[in-house]
């Protein structure tokens, strides 16, 4: 697997528990993605790339010298769940992106080859934007 497949499953996996646990107060932690040490370095940079793009909002990212870290309280903005009902372009299919997120996190599907996954990402989320 790539770094580019890596960061795929990492925010799919980010993505689909920020789902389940809805707005609320929470911890999120690399330990609950339930991934293998490797992916450990990207858990921090991918938050912060889901923060920066407007998908999530966490009320602090703390950075542990381990390579891991907590993020308190992390939640889809209103932009990130609009963007979880956008349908896209997924290749020759098209889904909704929050099937996506399912699709890609459970193993699945992976996207990145085709640049796909995140790039429909992005795209979905500037299409929610100009709408």
């Amino acid at each position: 697997m790539d770094d580019l497949q890596k960061s795929e499953l990492v925010i799919s996996k980010i993505l689909s528990l920020v789902i389940s646990w809805g707005i609320q107060s929470s911890d999120l932690k690399f330990e609950e993605l339930e991934l293998d040490q490797s992916y450990k370095t990207f858990f921090i940079p991918c938050v912060r790339w889901l923060c920066d793009e407007g998908v999530l909002r966490a009320l602090k990212i703390h950075t542990l010298a381990s390579g891991g870290g907590i993020i308190t309280n992390p939640v889809l903005t209103s932009y990130g769940m609009n963007l979880m009902g956008e349908t896209i372009q997924l290749g020759n299919e098209a889904e909704k992106m929050a099937t996506a997120v399912g699709k890609v996190s459970s193993g699945e599907r992976s996207y990145s080859q085709t640049g796909d996954f995140l790039g429909g990402l992005l795209g979905g989320f500037t299409k929610s934007l100009g709408t």
